[in-house]
């Protein structure tokens, strides 16, 4: 799907653009993605965030991509989203999930317990070692 949006529209907007792009109702896009009318409408109105399901199901249903709803990159969904699925085990989506939530949802509150904050570091310590000075 091509889209004519530019990066600085948010998630929710996109949505709203990706269903009136098809041509359907929130009723109908509700259908396609196996959510609740009222669960849609939440999402196109931005009370709440794409779960990863919904997530994944754009993907397949609609060759769109996380990155793309949730940030405007505009990668490919096929490189973007079956990565992060092959390389990740389930406690790093989840983990990846929250870090976006709260980053999107709470942008200027630390509500992470210094608990998840520590495995966040962790994580990333993993994936990007820091350098050492020698």
């Amino acid at each position: 799907m091509t889209s004519t949006l530019s990066k600085s529209t948010n998630c929710k907007e996109r949505i709203r653009s990706i269903r009136n792009q098809l041509g359907f109702t929130q009723e109908t896009m509700a259908e396609h993605l196996d959510i609740s009318y009222s669960a849609y409408k939440k999402l196109e109105s931005g009370e709440n965030f794409p779960s990863m399901d919904t997530l994944y199901k754009y993907k397949k249903q609609f060759h769109v991509s996380a990155d793309y709803l949730l940030f405007g990159e505009l990668h490919s969904a096929e490189d973007t989203w079956e990565q992060f699925l092959n390389s990740s085990t389930k406690e790093q989506m989840e983990l990846y999930y929250r870090i976006l939530y709260y980053v999107s949802h709470f942008p200027k509150v630390n509500i992470l317990t210094e608990q998840e904050q520590a495995e966040i570091t962790d994580y990333l310590n993993e994936v990007f070692p820091p350098e050492q000075n020698t």
